[in-house]
Parts: structure tokens; C-alpha cells; sequence
């Protein structure tokens, strides 16, 4: 059944935490990017077909178009156009990142399952529950609203008789014929869908990791929250509940590490692209853009934001329930346990306070704050272009 991972708790058949990266381990699967265990040859070679088609020949074949034909544009044509260019010059980078460090992939996913032996407990077997059907319907959400701007794009493209992007076809001349006209802009609608269920795949995964950080960070506050609280158990019964949530604690940590150096350079290339694409998409759309290329616009301009935004967003959590940890620590009750429990304290406090946080590239914190630095970016794309009166003249020309 196609949408059993959005299904509702049942206590007989809960899901667990690898099943968060089921549709996405789907999309691996059909982009090319996760082989099959029978027939890998075959797969191989028609992954390495697709991903050229659709991430190397795409920026190639908007150069060449650039270089073609750019006498031909109309500005928002052309801004249409550079904006794609940007974002997929990203993707390939993005892809490369991902495909170097595809073991820290399936590492993860083990210390998920490894993660999952502690929720021994049917309430936190439904918490794992509904925060993996929010990894599931948050790929979903993703897939579609990137597949709204290629569709409004494609509408937008029928009723001005232009190809959408015209990316170089050297089979096909648009321009000959009405025949040719609809062979054009169906093929570039199907490498642009291809193209951008690649680049979801790219932008969804950090945060499912993200979300999936935050669950098991709760779910092991609340063990926390637990401990010496039972007075039937002993004090050696005591320090082992402990001495596990230390080592929950430090697979958790092991957890952040094995994904951190992915998210790291792929959050950076995105930062490097918002921008400049952000700022181009605006200036597209209040200047020169027709009603139906505005509306593929705005749906552009959704997708560059939740490339970044959600996650930046989420790790702003993820510090919160950090500090969150650490109060339930301290605040614990250990006044009347014994020195070595107090001890075993102290080290899983000084522990905790080495907060799991994100960086991009090792540059600068992924964060909310940093998201919209960088976004501020695009507001002064149109400031510099207002000043210099680029719109008038290109509106001109």
C-alpha cells in the first residue's frame, strides 16, 4: 500500500525509525541512485543514462541555449532561465557530496535502528510512530510543490507558444513547426521532472535526519525525566537505567556526527545559490513577469525557501532540546543516590553540554538567523539592479 507509512498508530504494527527514509529510499531507488541486490548491471547502466540526462546535460544545455539564442529573449525569458541555471548548477555539486558519503547514509540508518532497541515502551513506539510519518509526509509535500512549479511553468509555456526554459535540444527545432513546438516542451518537461525529484531528494534528507534527531533527543529527555523516580528499584538498578541513558545519549551524538559532514557542504552549496536565485526570481516577478509565469514564479520562489528554511529551523530546535536535555539532567532525581550514581551524573551533565549543532561548509551555524542573512542577499540583488536601472533597460531592448 502506497501510503502505509502515512498511516495512523497501530499498536499491532507501529513503524520505526528507518521507515522515516521509505520514500526516499523510493526515490534513490527509481533516480538511479540506490542498486537493487538482482540486476545491478542493467541498473547501473540505465542510472548513469538518467543522471546525465538530467543533471549533467541540463546546465549544459541551458548554456548552450544562453549562447544560441539569448539575442531572442524577452527579460523574462531570460531571468526564467538564469535562475534554473543557478539551481541546477547546485544539484550535480549536491549530488556528488551525497554520493561520496553514501556510507554515512546507511550507517544512520543502522544507528536508527540501533536507536529503536531502546523504545521498549509503547508510548515512545508512538512517538517514533508519528514523527516517522512527518519524515514520510514532509517528502511528499516536497515532491509536490516542486512538481507545481514545473507544471505551472509548463501552462504558463502553452499559452505563450515559448518552450518554458529552452533547454538546447539538437534533435528538435521548436520553431519549425507546431509539431515540434509540443516535442520540445514535453521533453523538457520531463527532464525538468526528473531534474527536480533529483533535487528533492538532495533538500529532503537533512531533514528527515533533523526530525528524526528530535525525536529520539525527546524521547530520551523523557527517560530522563524517569530516573530514580521507581522507589521499589535498588540503586544498582538505578545507575544501569543511567549508565543507558548515557549511551543513548552518546549514539545519539554518533548519530549527529555520521550525518553532519553531508549536510554540512550540501546546506552550504544551497546557501551559496538562494540568493542570487532568490534575488532573480523577484526581480522576474515584479518586473517583467505575465500572470502565469508570476504564479510559476512564486511556486519557484516556495521551493527555494524550503530548501533551507525547514531545516535551518529545525536545528534551531534541535539546540533548544539540547538545553532542554540538560535541565532534565540536572534537575533529575539523584539528591539521595549514592556517590558513584552522583559521579556517573556529573559526567553525562558535562556530556550534554556539548550541544549538537550544525555548520555549513564549517563556515558559519545552519540556523534560522543564518538562513536569512542569506536571504537578504536576494532584496539587495534588487536594490542593485534598481539603482543601476538594468530593469528599464532590458525592458527596452
Amino acid at each position: 500500500m502506497l501510503f502505509r507509512y502515512l498511516r495512523k498508530p497501530i499498536p499491532q504494527d507501529l513503524l520505526t525509525s528507518p521507515e522515516a527514509l521509505r520514500y526516499f529510499e523510493y526515490g534513490m531507488f527509481w533516480l538511479g541512485w540506490m542498486a537493487p541486490a538482482k540486476n545491478q548491471l542493467l541498473y547501473h547502466f540505465i542510472a548513469a543514462m538518467l543522471i546525465t540526462w538530467s543533471i549533467v546535460y541540463l546546465p549544459i544545455g541551458i548554456i548552450i541555449t544562453c549562447v544560441k539564442d539569448i539575442n531572442t529573449f524577452n527579460p523574462s525569458d531570460l531571468l526564467t532561465v538564469l535562475q534554473l541555471f543557478f539551481n541546477s548548477f547546485g544539484t550535480p555539486i549536491k549530488v556528488l557530496f551525497f554520493k561520496l558519503h553514501f556510507w554515512r547514509f546507511l550507517k544512520a540508518r543502522s544507528l536508527l535502528s540501533e536507536m529503536d532497541k531502546r523504545c521498549t515502551d509503547i508510548g515512545e513506539r508512538f512517538v517514533v510512530h508519528r514523527w516517522v510519518v512527518h519524515c514520510n509526509r514532509a517528502y511528499l509535500i516536497y515532491q509536490c510543490i516542486y512538481i507545481c512549479y514545473i507544471l505551472f511553468t509548463f501552462l504558463s509555456a502553452t499559452i505563450s507558444e515559448v518552450p518554458p526554459w529552452r533547454i538546447y535540444n539538437p534533435f528538435v527545432d521548436w520553431r519549425e513547426s507546431r509539431q515540434n513546438f509540443w516535442k520540445a516542451i514535453l521533453n523538457e518537461k520531463l527532464l525538468m521532472l526528473v531534474s527536480v525529484s533529483q533535487a528533492v531528494l538532495t533538500d529532503i534528507y537533512a531533514l528527515i535526519y533533523g526530525f528524526m534527531l528530535r525525536a529520539h533527543i525527546h524521547l530520551l529527555k523523557k527517560r530522563v525525566e524517569k530516573l530514580c523516580s521507581n522507589p521499589e528499584k535498588k540503586d544498582d538498578e538505578n545507575q544501569e537505567d543511567l549508565i543507558a541513558c548515557i549511551k543513548d545519549h552518546q549514539l545519539i551524538q554518533e548519530f549527529a556526527s555520521m550525518i553532519h559532514p553531508i549536510i554540512s557542504r550540501t546546506i552550504f552549496t544551497q546557501f551559496l545559490l538562494i540568493g542570487v536565485c532568490l534575488g532573480l526570481s523577484i526581480i522576474n516577478l515584479l518586473f517583467f513577469a505575465d500572470f502565469w509565469a508570476g504564479l510559476a514564479t512564486v511556486v519557484y520562489i516556495n521551493g527555494l525557501m524550503i530548501q533551507t528554511f525547514p531545516f535551518c529551523f529545525v536545528c534551531d530546535l534541535i539546540k533548544s532540546d539540547c538545553a532542554h536535555l540538560e535541565m532534565a539532567i540536572f534537575h533529575s532525581n539523584w539528591f539521595d543516590t549514592s556517590r558513584r550514581y552522583k559521579l556517573l551524573l556529573i559526567f553525562f551533565l558535562q556530556n550534554s553540554q556539548n550541544s549538537i549543532a550544525f555548520t555549513a561548509g564549517s563556515v558559519f551555524p545552519i540556523s534560522t538567523r543564518s538562513n536569512i542573512q542569506v536571504a537578504k542577499l536576494a532584496f539587495s540583488v534588487v536594490t542593485f539592479v534598481n539603482q543601476l536601472n538594468i530593469t528599464e533597460r532590458l525592458s527596452k531592448n
